[in-house]
């Protein structure tokens, strides 16, 4: 007989009764994390693809990837993961509180909830945090806060992807301007996914 328990996070024990859902619908869970798997298969195709077209390459600055979706798919990576992880992090504040949905709707709330769930992603993967509010949600340079230097505004905009074998990766060539360095910090999707599959996915396979 099938559990009714579903486990989010096994490294945290975040769980969720399916026969007292946190939610009427929580869709969102799967839909996210389908995302997150098939970004990584994409990101990770590609990989193979430009290691098979470039073997003796140990590394190098991709102008043309072997796809021109390949930075997008960083970006759409980067949302994807976070608002997985978020969704994640918030059942483990219901279960703690004893909330339902309805606990959500009230002001007082509000600010514990924002903050618990950006500190579970902080704590989990930072730089791909910063990615996803400097670059892949919104370009810095098209909402530039007080703490944006000028490098790290000017990086948002580069749609920068580096190849260390075997993989690609956003960040690596930091920017800077005016001596200013540029605060996002380098990551790969297909790093990234495998170190996670363990914690969130461990009846998936990494990506080879």
């Amino acid at each position: 007989m099938k559990s009714s328990i579903v486990v989010l996070d096994h490294l945290d024990g975040i769980t969720f009764d399916r026969a007292r859902p946190p939610f009427a619908n929580f869709e969102a869970f799967a839909s996210t994390a389908h995302g997150v798997h098939w970004l990584a298969r994409l990101v990770r195709e590609c990989e193979k693809q430009h290691q098979a077209n470039k073997p003796e390459l140990a590394w190098s600055l991709v102008s043309a990837p072997p796809s021109p979706i390949l930075p997008s798919a960083f970006n759409w990576f980067a949302v994807t993961l976070v608002n997985y992880m978020r969704l994640v992090a918030l059942v483990q504040k219901m279960n703690a509180e004893g909330w339902g949905s309805d606990a959500l709707v009230e002001k007082r709330n509000r600010d514990a909830i924002k903050k618990h769930c950006g500190d579970y992603v902080e704590g989990v993967i930072p730089e791909i945090l910063h990615w996803r509010h400097k670059v892949a949600a919104h370009f810095a340079a098209t909402d530039p806060w007080k703490d944006d230097n000028l490098g790290t505004i000017e990086q948002s905009v580069m749609g920068d992807v580096q190849y260390i074998r075997p993989h690609f990766f956003v960040g690596l060539a930091r920017w800077a301007r005016k001596g200013e360095l540029s605060s996002l910090r380098p990551w790969a999707v297909t790093s990234t996914y495998n170190r996670l599959v363990p914690r969130y996915w461990p009846e998936l396979a990494s990506q080879e």
